[in-house]
């Protein structure tokens, strides 16, 4: 759930005393409460919708009262009432008040105030208006010593901070999981499997699949109409739209893979996309490798002028990394300034003749990064959910889909779809209480900033 918490507008008003009529305490004027001066307030705000709301009021030099505080209850249990407390205490804090004042009616509500932020029931006092819940006539007067509050927050965020610095998870907390589903690549055909989408509207439907299972990156090949890969725009602008039509978060990676054809203008031609068909992620091989049936071709110049043209395109690069070397040249890259901050990379492990999937091998990848970097792990073949399960664990991303593995089980005896697979790393996921990353969080994570224009 993402939402931001910020100062009320000066036509927050009425969206805050919406937000306050579930729990009847929209009641202003009233003798309860005069005026709500929005200028005293704080508000949550998720999609632009004003959706949860808390109030103060200073009483004297160093004595403040709280006012309103109401979460909208399709928005609960999101932490929104939380972060609202702690930010108008702090707001309270910074200009000298050292007790806060709090009426509640409810019991669970004393006791959230009483358990979370140590304040003391100091009396009673009764209501004036039908304020509140409607059978309870009198309200229970807290109070807190804000000093004291202030020095336990800050041990604990120097606890927690510690925590991320030094712990593994879950000790620190995990980031949210994103999932990257490689729909078609290069190689498999129908004659291998029937679940490969190869056509446009195949892909589309299978990409709406992936992305409902889980997925939020979609890593994508074209292929003409005999079925064979290709580099033309034209074909990535109609499968883009496509998926852009039915999933418009998606982030819609697309290949500029030196496997099949080695030259610049055809691997670039798909980065010259404009408005909604302009992808958002572009993949980006950081050396040669060899494949069991062939070579990825991928000279220094290539890459650095692939590189720079994403940059120069408003494209982030997906880093495909097969072998240590490979993050080096990313590090070059990025000294060169042809990289720059948030870097997203795809960690392949187990091709014939690349890096060998190993748990150890993995760490070491993982550990060279650069700074300011989002990773993915993906197995090849076999390898596939032994590397996922282990950046599952380890507080990666995954890489997942019939471009690496056709099959489902160890054994090769049934074929997986793409959404299968997908949907199989999100349970493995919940299991380990690693939530899926929104659309939202999945842009931060890949370094992108803003949704592509609408189709």
């Amino acid at each position: 759930m993402e939402y931001a918490i910020e100062p009320a507008r000066p036509g927050d008003r009425e969206a805050i005393l919406s937000v306050m009529r579930p729990w009847n305490m929209h009641h202003v004027p009233s003798p309860e409460m005069e005026e709500l001066d929005a200028e005293a307030f704080f508000v949550a705000r998720a999609h632009g919708r004003v959706v949860g709301a808390a109030g103060w009021k200073i009483l004297s030099q160093t004595r403040a009262k709280t006012t309103l505080l109401g979460v909208l209850p399709e928005f609960a249990r999101h932490g929104i009432g939380a972060a609202l407390q702690e930010e108008r205490l702090r707001a309270m804090a910074r200009v000298g008040v050292t007790t806060v004042v709090t009426n509640a009616d409810r019991p669970e509500v004393v006791a959230w105030y009483e358990r979370r932020y140590g304040y003391r029931r100091v009396g009673t006092l009764k209501k004036v208006s039908p304020f509140g819940h409607p059978e309870i006539d009198r309200w229970t007067t807290l109070e807190l010593d804000l000093q004291a509050w202030v020095r336990r927050a800050d041990a604990e965020a120097a606890s927690r901070a510690y925590l991320e610095r030094n712990e593994p998870h879950p000790l620190k907390p995990y980031p949210p999981l994103l999932i990257n589903a490689c729909l078609t690549g290069m190689i498999p055909t129908k004659a291998m499997t029937e679940f490969v989408p190869l056509t446009t509207q195949e892909i589309v439907a299978d990409a709406v699949r992936c992305y409902d299972a889980g997925a939020r990156i979609l890593h994508l090949h074209a292929r003409d109409a005999e079925g064979r890969p290709t580099w033309r725009a034209e074909v990535y602008e109609r499968i883009l739209l496509g998926i852009r039509r039915e999933r418009p978060d998606a982030i819609c990676c697309v290949s500029t893979s030196g496997r099949t054809w080695q030259e610049f203008e055809k691997r670039a031609e798909v980065l010259l996309l404009e408005g909604a068909a302009r992808p958002d992620l572009a993949s980006l091989t950081l050396g040669s490798l060899n494949f069991p049936t062939g070579a990825s071709v991928n000279p220094p110049e290539t890459i650095q002028r692939l590189a720079e043209t994403m940059r120069e395109r408003g494209i982030r690069p997906e880093l495909e990394i097969f072998d240590a070397g490979m993050v080096g040249f990313a590090k070059y890259l990025e000294r060169r300034g042809v990289l720059s901050g948030r870097k997203y990379f795809n960690l392949l492990l187990g091709n014939l003749g690349s890096i060998p999937a190993t748990i150890a091998n993995l760490s070491a990848l993982v550990a060279s990064l650069p700074e300011d970097s989002t990773w993915a792990a993906a197995g090849i073949g076999v390898f596939q959910l032994p590397m996922n399960a282990a950046a599952v664990v380890a507080g990666g991303g995954v890489r997942v889909g019939i471009e690496d593995n056709l099959f489902f089980d160890h054994a090769r005896t049934r074929l997986a779809s793409n959404a299968e697979l997908v949907a199989r790393v999100a349970r493995l996921g919940a299991e380990l209480q690693r939530p899926l990353a929104t659309p939202v969080e999945a842009r931060a994570l890949a370094g992108l900033a803003t949704l592509p224009p609408a189709p």
